[in-house]
């Protein structure tokens, strides 16, 4: 697998913590749009206007690409995650889910957090991560 599709789904691992606060942002911009000032004093408008906003503003959030996206990485990150192994969540959770790493996985290692040699604990992460890509429609054939 190509370096660069590694990279980009450590950093869709390291949002994962994110993307409720992500889908959140992304609603409240939909709903609450930036609107211009009216410098139109005086001059008269509909009262309708609202409610046809109103209504594309949720025909927009089920259709909204971004929310869509999230909530399908999310639900894939959660797949991947059921099927791993005690040990292949410990190393994921440490290495891309903590805001702030304390262990690396020899780290992990040492203070028995994971019951896997050093080979395959590296083995396990690749192994999710390649899963993961797969999943996305990320994967590369090299």
């Amino acid at each position: 697998m190509k370096r660069s599709t590694i990279r980009k789904i450590e950093d869709i691992l390291r949002d994962y913590p994110k993307i409720d606060k992500y889908i959140e942002q992304r609603e409240q911009e939909l709903r609450y749009p930036m609107k211009p000032a009216d410098d139109n004093v005086g001059g008269g408008k509909t009262s309708l206007e609202h409610d046809i906003g109103m209504l594309n503003t949720l025909i927009t959030i089920d259709d909204d690409k971004r929310i869509n996206a999230l909530k399908r990485q999310r639900m894939i990150i959660d797949d991947c995650l059921d099927e791993a192994g005690k040990d292949t969540t410990v190393i994921i959770n440490e290495l891309y889910f903590k805001k702030h790493q304390q262990y690396t996985i020899d780290g992990l290692i040492v203070n028995g957090l994971l019951q896997c040699s050093r080979r395959s604990a590296f083995r396990l992460k690749n192994e999710f991560i390649n899963d993961c890509a797969k999943q996305l429609g990320l994967y590369e054939v090299d």
